[in-house]
């Protein structure tokens, strides 16, 4: 095998994972001076991104519900034009604080080092640090346990000369900078206010009002003596006397005011209860936790590299989904500079990408916060299909926050967006989500509690919304090809969706003797529904930036404006492109729906997807596209390793494994597919290039700013999480009463794996 640690005993797969896992542990040999090349620990509701600057360690803690919440009604989800006065008032998710420990010499500072390794321990689920140098040495260790929910942190050094050593815990609050990156305020703080710090002995607090809620970050320092002292009204520390060596541990909490009626008593609680049961036992517990979720899946593959961000991606998602609302797409858990979020609402099809490789992975549970949400969201979602489009059932868009209420008008002044309201296939897949978690799970309760209604109900708009017109088929009059300016008839993506939801929802109803006259129209529409649209292209027809031969390939729909099939590259009326997602579109029927697949080989419009498929390169252009999954569920084995290597080399922009959506090669790119985007992108954290960002309410004149790209550097959870879904989907697919094996390795790799199928 691979690995000594993997073994076959009385035909069983033996791991010894704890070794295992140590291999693919993240290990940098010099500081981590940024907060994005930081390390992520957290226990699914609470977290933190820790990293080293020359004179610290220092760890921002978020957590998965500490929203600011603007007052309940729709919103406008970024229009600059509708009003741009409500920028930095829309709800956000709010990190907790800043916790710093200083030892008052610079030993991370690379020029004093002679030994360095930083070290995420994936088993172990902690970060570990150690620092040598003619300063002296450091070593300090951090995780996030559930029981009791406190973040550890053990620190010790011996240095070179008596100094004092600092605590600090602060929370300086900042512009959301919600507008993707474009469009900011002047205003000089856009921060809650309000906050109060707190010292008594050796605990030491923050508190911090939000328009609707409040929350508490408590602090206990045990092991060392120390006075705590009040710096500024967003700054206290625990000051530790000037000694040659030291050694204190930390446990910190923080409590909403959702959760407990005093936050601040009830986080000074735990940290209280922490220091009780003392360090040993939190972490004998922790490590019971982590060896029991990692029993749950293993892969072990002949690319290592690729092995490595598996685990990494699983690891992520198991620290930050476990809290009462799902991770947010950006940044998760791990958000590293105050309250920057640029894309700051819920995006749909972004933020379904996290839960897409969890059963499989057997971390069911992960999925509880997403379908929760989701669940909670439906009256709102039945409020608006029945208001803006006048049918029944449920209309989920793809911008919502945590409440449900969605982003569909234009720029809060009343307009409905139609850019947005015509994306018709968020409740489809959101309900098809769930009812896949049952598909692995068998859990009869998830199925009538969470999925069942959805289905229903988002079936039910559908039945409203397909129209019968004189050949005797169904069809969709209008709706986007996911998020995209063209408005299409029989877009690709509704028909498939409404195809398989039609399916599912007869099945589940028969299943429960429940709404049988909404079964029969769904039986009739699914015997007449409206076939998809392939489209002949020429020889040396570009697509994607590549010039194809002729053949047959998917379209997305049939634009409404020339009556011509779209697809990826396709330029509409206007001579603008169709989108990013029209891709996603026309591949729509293979993933997430999995209407076609390996049982259909053979078979005309199998033919056409794979043709499609080969249209695009190795991976398309954003780090949000299906292309790598649906190349598995192809079985296309013989461009699987070109397409995933090509998709890390493109969108894993950060060092610990933490992806981005952004390509690196981003601006260039809509510059040469001219995009016709007025202001800069940032993509990436390079140190000393700008964006051409525009100042909101500058007046009749439109102003335009440099503004540095590295604030605004960020990771996101899909691509990496669809790097780990088409792993899953080479080593197994399950479906249709079938368990594939390797249905799409490389003919060179080996490994050896454990996964979980449907039932």
């Amino acid at each position: 095998m691979a690995s000594p640690t993997v073994s076959f005993k009385n035909q069983n797969l033996n791991v010894d994972m704890a070794n295992y896992l140590s291999k693919h542990d993240i290990v940098y040999l010099s500081p981590s001076e940024k907060h994005y090349d930081g390390f992520p620990i957290g226990n699914g509701d609470m977290g933190a991104m820790a990293w080293t600057p020359a004179d610290r360690i220092h760890f921002q803690v978020n957590k998965c519900d500490t929203w600011d919440d603007a007052p309940p009604g729709p919103f406008g989800a970024w229009e600059e034009t509708g009003a741009p006065e409500k920028a930095e008032q829309y709800t956000a998710l709010r990190h907790c604080g800043e916790l710093a420990i200083i030892p008052g010499l610079p030993v991370f500072d690379w020029q004093y080092l002679t030994d360095f390794e930083g070290r995420l321990a994936l088993g172990k689920a902690q970060a570990e640090w150690r620092a040598e140098g003619p300063l002296g040495r450091v070593e300090c260790r951090s995780f996030v346990a559930h029981d009791p929910a406190v973040m550890v942190v053990h620190y010790r050094d011996s240095l070179h000369e008596p100094v004092q050593r600092r605590i600090e815990l602060a929370r300086w609050g900042s512009r959301v900078f919600e507008h993707w990156y474009a469009m900011i305020k002047r205003d000089h703080h856009l921060g809650p206010e309000g906050i109060q710090v707190g010292c008594d002995g050796n605990e030491i607090w923050l508190e911090q009002p939000l328009r609707e809620m409040n929350f508490a970050v408590a602090c206990k320092v045990c092991g060392t003596e120390g006075t705590s002292t009040i710096l500024n009204r967003r700054t206290v520390e625990f000051n530790v006397p000037a000694t040659e060596r030291c050694e204190f541990m930390i446990f910190l909490s923080t409590v909403t005011s959702e959760e407990a009626d005093n936050p601040l008593a009830a986080a000074r609680e735990k940290v209280r209860l922490a220091a009780e049961t003392g360090m040993d036992e939190i972490q004998r517990r922790h490590r019971s936790y982590w060896h029991d979720f990692w029993s749950q899946s293993f892969i072990d593959l002949s690319d290592d590299y690729l092995t490595n961000l598996w685990y990494i991606n699983v690891y992520q998602i198991g620290s930050s989904s476990q809290g009462k609302y799902p991770p947010h797409f950006i940044s998760g858990l791990w958000s590293g500079n105050r309250d920057i979020r640029p894309w700051n609402h819920y995006y749909h099809w972004n933020q379904q990408q996290y839960t897409w490789p969890l059963n499989a992975s057997g971390h069911h549970e992960l999925m509880l916060p997403y379908a929760k949400w989701r669940l909670e969201g439906l009256p709102i979602a039945i409020r608006d299909a029945k208001e803006i489009y006048n049918c029944n059932g449920a209309l989920y868009f793809d911008v919502a926050n945590r409440w449900g209420w969605q982003g569909h008008l234009h720029g809060d002044n009343g307009i409905y967006d139609v850019d947005i309201t015509h994306n018709l296939t968020p409740g489809a897949q959101i309900a098809l989500d769930l009812w896949r978690h049952y598909e692995y799970t068998r859990d009869e309760d998830f199925l009538k509690t969470y999925a069942y209604p959805l289905i229903r109900e988002c079936t039910r708009f559908y039945l409203d919304y397909l129209k019968l017109e004189e050949d005797g088929r169904f069809h969709v009059p209008e709706s986007s090809p996911y998020e995209s300016w063209l408005k299409c008839r029989d877009a690709t993506s509704d028909l498939s969706h409404a195809r398989k939801l039609l399916t599912v929802f007869i099945e589940v109803a028969n299943k429960f003797a429940m709404d049988q006259k909404l079964v029969e129209q769904s039986e009739k529409i699914l015997k007449n529904l409206a076939d998809f649209v392939a489209v002949e292209i020429a020889d040396g027809t570009e697509v994607d930036g590549i010039r194809q031969t002729q053949k047959k390939i998917m379209s997305c729909g049939i634009d409404l404006q020339t009556g011509k099939p779209a697809y990826i590259g396709y330029r509409g009326k206007n001579g603008r492109l169709g989108g990013a997602h029209l891709a996603n579109a026309q591949m729509s029927a293979v993933f997430p729906t999995g209407l076609i697949g390996l049982d259909n080989q053979g078979t005309e419009i199998f033919d056409i997807l794979k043709n499609t498929l080969l249209c695009f390169g190795n991976v398309g252009g954003m780090g949000i596209n299906t292309i790598p999954i649906c190349k598995a569920r192809l079985g296309m084995s013989e461009i699987m390793e070109a397409t995933l290597t090509d998709w890390v080399d493109r969108f894993q922009l950060f060092p610990q494994g933490f992806f981005s959506y952004f390509q690196r090669d981003y601006q260039e790119m809509f510059e040469k597919h001219q995009c016709g985007y007025k202001y800069g992108a940032a993509h990436h954290p390079i140190e000393g290039l700008c964006n051409s960002v525009k100042i909101l309410n500058s007046g009749d004149k439109e102003e335009i700013i440099n503004f540095p790209k590295s604030p605004f550097a960020h990771m996101g959870l899909e691509a990496g999480s669809v790097l780990e879904t088409a792993i899953d989907e080479m080593l197994l697919q399950s479906y249709n009463g079938k368990i594939r094996v390797f249905p799409a390795i490389p003919k060179k790799w080996s490994g050896t794996f454990k996964l979980h199928a449907i039932g």
